[in-house]
């Protein structure tokens, strides 16, 4: 008796700390049952990218330290990328660079420019598709995964783009448990750039102020999911 409770305590562990999963600030979110969005407001037939540049010190990640050791550069050119979609989803995507080897974008080069990191992007819309079962399943952007899904709301030339982080609930010892809201909001300049302005993170009630420039880059497809909050509305509730 005492070695199976040893080992369902260990099991507990190892499982989310013994925590169940938790989606945080459900209260914050945009209305996602009576949101719509039109062309005439945003081109929607691609994503909305902002670049930056991030300078490496010591212990950078796989990949790239190979290329600051090659070349002696250590800033590194990155895209934030962010899909919107007609009812008012969004995607975001992390930030994706030239030089890293990610398994749904294998490519012949890899550098460290803006549009090797496009490069990247389109390669994992084509990947979506694959004919094997695995690589299909690994890069279908996750469709029952809240992290990096989100919403937005146009009103006027405002506007407000919600998306949730997977992350530690407690950062000592629990495993990613938990989903935390955050908040950019901004300006809309064209039908093809916005530009946001500040962004809030739910958690600590901080917000901090940004001056990023998202620009459209049109594509043949865009990552090929349901809207997460409509497909399991009755979680937000």
């Amino acid at each position: 008796m005492k070695i199976r409770i040893l080992i369902l305590f260990i099991i507990c562990l190892t499982i989310n700390s013994c925590g169940i999963f938790k989606t945080h600030h459900k209260n914050k979110l945009i209305d996602f049952e009576d949101n719509s969005l039109t062309e005439k407001t945003l081109n929607l037939n691609g994503y909305y990218f902002a670049e930056s540049e991030f300078e490496y010190g010591e212990n950078p990640p796989p990949f790239i330290d190979d290329y600051i050791e090659k070349t002696g550069i250590n800033k590194i050119k990155y895209i934030s990328v962010i899909f919107i979609y007609e009812d008012g989803f969004v995607v975001k995507l992390g930030e994706i660079n030239g030089l890293s080897h990610y398994y749904c974008a294998e490519k012949d080069n890899y550098d460290n420019t803006y549009e090797s990191a496009h490069k990247t992007i389109e390669l994992m819309l084509k990947t979506q598709n694959s004919t094997e079962k695995r690589t299909k399943r690994i890069c279908g952007f996750k469709p029952n995964d809240i992290g990096r899904k989100g919403l937005v709301k146009i009103e006027n030339k405002n506007i407000k783009i919600q998306y949730y982080s997977i992350e530690k609930q407690n950062p000592t010892s629990d495993s990613f448990n938990s989903a935390y809201l955050y908040e950019l909001k901004g300006i809309i300049k064209s039908d093809s750039s916005f530009v946001i302005k500040s962004k809030t993170e739910f958690r600590t009630n901080e917000i901090k102020s940004e001056n990023k420039i998202f620009e459209f880059r049109q594509t043949e497809q865009k990552p090929n999911i349901e809207n997460y909050f409509k497909k399991k509305k009755n979680r937000f509730k």
